[in-house]
């Protein structure tokens, strides 16, 4: 039976191939640059498959519409929608991220205890000279909250460096996790006063907006950095700040942010132990394009699952959010 696929993004030759390589002959694939070429295109009626992010006016706009897989890891966009379809099946990219995502992280840590960012500065003035404050990630305990994917890779890379990984999930599981201790969300209140470093990697959901709240910030070992590459709106921006300035926490690792972006002359963007950037923590585009291809992967392995009516990996709970 012929499916009607959309393809909302800008695609190399290479991933029309696997895409294509992935269908039957009798299906058809329709490659759009944007979503604007979809709206106007006769087929947006008939489209049944769609990979990429539509708005949520253009996915009633697709009335055969009945799965959208992701090109994202998080889902809020759609699960914090009041008119999502309740018949269209939503995948996301889960998976796809954690080699990137982690190195991100380790980066960041690095760049702060070991005072890159102020002997950049240093050099740039003119400076030649120790500065005083550069540690290590051996012995340290990191707090990982978030057992998916990017918090699991994340904890390998930090065991390399010798550091004690402790993972904050949401519900237990049997599965073996490569954290040296484990415990469930109710516990981080007990755990962020002994943490040498804080790694927000969760979903934005409704449980998870504001979790870092004032009260939740001042329980944080003095000293400590927080790193959050989960969503912005998990973490109070200006408590965050002004832990910085007061010398409550020793750093940040900021690859989302509550606005994004920030404002112009937000203290954030001026502080020499914040790593700031603009979201792109998940991207890669070195010469093997790892981030694409593992995204690439999924739905390829999801359109021969619904051609088999299997069910498909990634798939969104609403309910959880994620």
């Amino acid at each position: 039976m012929m499916r009607t696929i959309a393809i909302i993004k800008q695609c190399m030759d290479w991933e029309k191939k696997q895409i294509l390589a992935s269908v039957e002959k009798e299906d058809n694939v329709l490659f759009f640059d944007n979503e604007e070429e979809l709206r106007k295109s006769e087929d947006c009626e008939n489209v049944e498959i769609v990979f990429g992010e539509p708005a949520c006016a253009t996915i009633h706009a697709m009335k055969s519409l009945r799965w959208i897989q992701m090109t994202w890891a998080g889902a809020n966009k759609y699960t914090s929608a009041s008119d999502f379809p309740d018949h269209v099946v939503l995948t996301s990219a889960s998976g796809a991220f954690g080699a990137v995502i982690s190195e991100y992280v380790i980066s960041g840590i690095l760049a702060l205890i070991k005072m890159l960012i102020p002997y950049r500065e240093q050099v740039k003035s003119g400076g030649w000279s120790r500065i005083e404050g550069d540690d290590t990630l051996e012995g340290k305990r990191v707090l990982v909250l978030g057992t998916g994917n990017i918090g699991r890779e994340t904890a390998k890379k930090l065991k390399c460096f010798g550091a004690y990984t402790v993972g904050i999930c949401r519900t237990r599981s049997d599965k073996q996790l490569p954290f040296d201790e484990i415990y469930t969300i109710d516990s981080l209140d007990t755990q962020l006063p002994s943490a040498d470093v804080v790694v927000i990697a969760l979903p934005g959901t409704e449980e998870t907006a504001g979790m870092f709240h004032a009260e939740r910030i001042q329980k944080m070992k003095e000293n400590a950095i927080l790193v959050n590459v989960g969503r912005g709106f998990i973490v109070d921006t200006d408590e965050l700040a002004n832990a910085l300035l007061n010398g409550r926490l020793r750093g940040a690792v900021l690859d989302v942010t509550d606005p994004e972006p920030l404002p112009e002359k937000h203290p954030l963007r001026n502080m020499e132990n914040v790593v700031l950037t603009p979201h792109i923590s998940g991207i890669s585009w070195g010469e093997n394009m790892l981030t694409r291809k593992r995204i690439l992967d999924i739905f390829c392995d999801n359109l021969m699952r619904d051609k088999a009516q299997e069910e498909k990996k990634n798939i969104i709970d609403f309910c959880k959010g994620y």
